[in-house]
């Protein structure tokens, strides 16, 4: 009798070591990703959408080969119309760096939203960004994390376009929104 307790408390003990910890998690079965930037005559949208589907861990720092890498070709972005499709290609340097890409280095929950850092890649240049926050909303039943990230073309190391399209000239400011949509 006294064995077979020895032998349920080791078993119990290692089986605490060897099986991972309830992790929470989130299920990412799409993303969207828009970059807009202020005009002299209104703003513009560049916008890339993928159904992209991953599994994130929170809580710790996701391993490089498990990061969700949201690789975006950058002739895929929709600006509108043709001719800012090609400013904004010619802008980010398509021929020499043709994607741009996100990816989730940690994730972790802060209340009801989230907080995390990411790697941008942008023209051949790796941005990191920390405490991105995300916040948590719905429409129309879908659910989604939304950030909004806030760059300069000049902390990326490119320079505006002067004239999109030969109509107008292109703000400094950047805005990149990160959308990531979750299984509720």
């Amino acid at each position: 009798m006294l064995l077979a307790r020895i032998f349920l408390l080791a078993t119990s003990m290692l089986s605490a070591m060897v099986l991972p910890k309830n992790e929470e998690f989130v299920v990412i079965t799409g993303n969207r990703i828009t970059v807009a930037a202020g005009t002299s005559l209104g703003n513009i949208n560049c916008a890339y959408t993928s159904n992209q589907k991953d599994t994130l861990v929170l809580n710790r720092q996701i391993a490089q080969r498990d990061r969700l890498k949201m690789t975006i070709p950058v002739k895929s972005f929709n600006c509108g119309n043709i001719l800012l499709n090609k400013d904004f290609e010619k802008t980010l340097n398509a021929s020499q760096h043709p994607y741009t890409k996100i990816e989730v280095v940690c994730l972790r929950r802060d209340g009801k939203n989230y907080k995390g850092n990411l790697n941008l890649i942008i023209a051949g240049k790796t941005i990191p960004l920390q405490n991105v926050s995300f916040t948590t909303c719905t429409i129309n039943g879908v659910s989604n994390l939304k950030s909004n990230i806030c760059l300069n073309f000049s902390e990326i190391g490119l320079t505006p376009p002067k004239k999109m399209g030969g109509l107008f000239k292109v703000e400094d400011e950047l805005q990149v929104m990160v959308e990531l949509q979750i299984a509720a």
